[in-house]
Formats: structure tokens, sequence, C-alpha cells
């Protein structure tokens, strides 16, 4: 099929919502722009994975870009080999795949750097030349390069010769958080999270190495007054950086005004999804049922509350409490989506359950791929290297730990006929590898 497909790339997490939920937040926005035919996400440790979107889209040409405050480990190392491509343009199953620069290096997110801390200083009345601002970035000993972005913010500070210090300082490399006092001499400490998210990273283990309580005021820290800002991802212009490193792969991307607001979702297996419903009138799909007029949980006794967008359905079905498996079995009941037309099916439970359409729609047709965890394990070079050497008991705790309590078969470990009702996984997810390695050092 022809046409353009904008994929997101995000960390995710098994821990926080927000991690993930930022990233579909500036999907949700550029769907509504309806700049692409097909726009979604894809993550390290949620679903869609890394590995698997680019089976969930149907246009040729394709345009990923990675929503990470840096250049590092993950866009450098992990994204690419996880897509399996060699270079920032790559030609894989008829597509054409560019690999843009990380929203981090748009140099526009110097200013949003600099109206952060000015609006502290307003906000709070502080004197400019008493305070210093400590930008703090992610970094990683696995790629000196994730430190760069950050340093060029507070050198660019420093430059503006207008707060009394500016540093720059790592959750997970040199310098670290801690020697952020040892460093400044200023009354006064800002302190400015260099993260897309507002995750656990930003909203626990920052305050946390920092020495801090509370988020929203002001702190005494070794006689210190230290102010916290919201990470820089936050802003509301992000979406709009995300389309300028998109259009510099030199697709228009341009903004058109979107047909609804369950539109411009990846495209593969709805064919199969409305021809089943056809058919069939009623589908069933882990806890979600679907018709051609509406969706709605499986346990709903009454209709349920209505709800009437994407945004709307992801926080009912995922953030209260959180969810680290989006296809956990214990989805919250009581919601409904009316259709406005059939296709609002696949878009639906692709909110719900994203990539499970093009997985399914593959297993019908007896061409899903499955991943073995030697495969895995031959490809990663992380922690998950030689996954596929876990003790056979730790497997089985695993499986049934995690896919015990999943609306998905695991048909990387054992098949699932294509004529069968069951929902097929094709690869262990990320959070069932984390949770191997975890039971797998207990047991040692």
């Amino acid at each position: 099929m022809s046409g353009t497909a904008l994929i997101l790339a995000g960390h995710g997490s098994h821990i926080s919502a927000n991690t993930g939920g930022i990233v579909w937040a500036y999907v949700d926005r550029l769907r509504s722009w309806a700049v692409a035919d097909e726009i979604t996400a894809c993550f390290w440790k949620e679903a869609p994975a890394f590995s698997q979107v680019l089976d969930t889209v149907e246009a040729n040409d394709v345009v990923i870009v990675p929503v990470f405050s840096a250049r590092g480990y993950f866009t450098s190392d992990v994204l690419p080999s996880e897509l399996g491509l060699s270079g920032e343009c790559a030609t894989r199953d008829g597509k054409t795949i560019r690999l843009t620069r990380p929203v981090g290096e748009h140099p526009k997110l110097q200013s949003i750097v600099e109206g952060r801390l000015r609006a502290t200083i307003e906000r709070f009345g502080l004197q400019p030349e008493e305070t210093a601002a400590a930008i703090i970035g992610h970094g990683t000993r696995r790629n000196r390069q994730s430190r760069d972005s950050a340093r060029h913010q507070a050198r660019r500070i420093r430059e503006l010769n207008w707060l009394s210090e500016a540093i720059d300082a790592y959750l997970d490399d040199e310098p670290d958080i801690p020697s952020v006092y040892r460093r400044t001499r200023a009354a006064n400490i800002i302190a400015l999270p260099y993260f897309v998210a507002d995750g656990s990273h930003v909203r626990q283990d920052i305050p946390r190495a920092l020495g801090i309580a509370e988020l929203d005021t002001v702190n005494r820290v070794e006689d210190r007054a230290v102010y916290y800002c919201e990470p820089v991802g936050s802003d509301e212009s992000v979406p709009h950086l995300i389309l300028d490193l998109a259009r510099e792969t030199g697709l228009p991307f341009e903004r058109k005004e979107a047909a609804g607001e369950w539109r411009n979702y990846p495209r593969a297996g709805r064919r199969a999804l409305l021809q089943a419903l056809e058919s069939e009138t009623i589908l069933q799909f882990g806890q979600v049922m679907v018709s051609h007029e509406s969706a709605w949980h499986c346990a709903n006794r009454e209709r349920g509350r209505a709800i009437t967008s994407p945004a709307a359905l992801r926080a009912y079905a995922r953030e209260d409490p959180f969810r680290a498996l989006a296809t956990s079995a214990d989805l919250p009941a009581g919601w409904r989506v009316d259709l406005g037309e059939p296709n609002d099916a696949q878009a639906v439970i692709e909110t719900v359950y994203p990539g499970l359409v093009a997985d399914w729609a593959a297993s019908r047709r007896g061409s899903l791929k499955c991943e073995s965890l030697q495969e895995i394990g031959l490809r990663q070079n992380g922690m998950f290297k030689d996954i596929h050497r876990l003790p056979p008991d730790v497997i089985e705790m695993t499986l049934d730990k995690i896919c015990g309590n999943c609306v998905r078969e695991p048909a990387w470990w054992s098949p699932v006929s294509s004529a069968s009702a069951a929902l097929p996984c094709r690869s262990a997810c990320n959070l069932w590898l984390t949770t191997a390695r975890q039971l797998e050092s207990g047991a040692s």
C-alpha cells in the first residue's frame, strides 16, 4: 500500500503510565492534524515493541522519530538493531524506512529550557545572580554521546550570562546528581530535568538523588533553596518539533483536517477485521467486544460509560491503576465506545491493545512470524543477551507469572493454530524478559 507512516519511538515503562503516556499524547495530537496516513508509537518496554511496529503499518514510506532527550545507547544501538536497520535510511519488506535525529537534538529545545528557568525565576521572585541552573540528563556509561544534549544546554545557559552558574548532571553517569551541591555556590538552585517524559525518573529517581521531597515548591537541602522544574518534554510545542524532524527526511507531512478522533491509525489487519465483522457480526479480542456500531468490555452488565476519544479510553484502561502490561487480563470494565463507522472498531482495539490487530490478522492467514528466545538472545547485547540460556524452571515460572495473566497466548513458545480463537503473542515481551531475569537472579 502506498502512503506515509509516522512512528514515534519512546522508552516506555513498567512502573509509570506517564513515560509512554506522553508519547501517545503526541501521537493523538499528530493524528488530529492528519499529517500522515498512519501514525503510531513503539517502545522498548511497552507495546508495540520496536522490533514489531513495522508490521503494524502498510505504508511504503515510514519515518521513525526517536522521542528521546539525547542521542545515545537507545537511539544509536538498541533502536536500529531492534528495527533491523543498518543506517538512517533503509529498505525492508518493500518499505523505505527513515530514522531521524532524536527530539532532544532539536534546536528549539533551547528556548524551552530557557523558558522553564525564566518562569521559575519569575514565579518565586529569585535573583538571577544568586541562582544556579542544574540541567539534569539521563546519561549512560554505555554511550558517552548521551551526555551531549544536556551538556550543550548547560553551556548555552552559561553563555547567556544571566544566571550565577549553569552545570550539567546525570542520573546514570558522571557528574552525578548529588554533585550539584558541591559544584555550585549559589543560594538558589533550579533543577531542570532534560527528559521527555514525566515518568518515574522525573517523579522519583531525580528528586531522591537531589534529596528533595516536594516537586512544586521550594526545598531546603544543605542550606540551599532548590526549585524543581517540569521536564522539557511536557511543553506543548514538542509535537511541532517532531514534525520538523520528520520533514528533514524530505517528506512533506502536511497538516490537514482529520475526519475524526479515531483516524490515522496503523492499518495492518484492518481489512481482515472488517471482513470478520461482516461474517460474524460481533468479535471478541481479549476482554474487548466489537461490532459495527460499538465496542465494549466483555464483562459489562450495562452499556457502560460512553468514551469518545482515544486519550480518554487509554487513560481509563491503563492509567489508574497503572497496568504494566496492556494485554493483562485485568482490563477495567464499565465502558463503551459508540463507533462512527466500522473502521473505528480497529482503532478502539489498537488503543486498548496496541499492535494486536496486525498479529491477529497475520495469524488468521497463517503468516505470523514468531521469534524464539534464542533469536532474541542472539541479537541482544544488553541485559537480555543469551536470554535463551535461562534455566527451564525460570522459563516455566515466568510463563505462569506473565503469560498466565495475559489475554494473548505465547505462540513464540507453544504454537497456536491459525484456526484457534486465541490471540497469539509472537515474541516474549520486555516485561516477560525483565521478570525472567529477576526470577533467575532470585533463584541463583
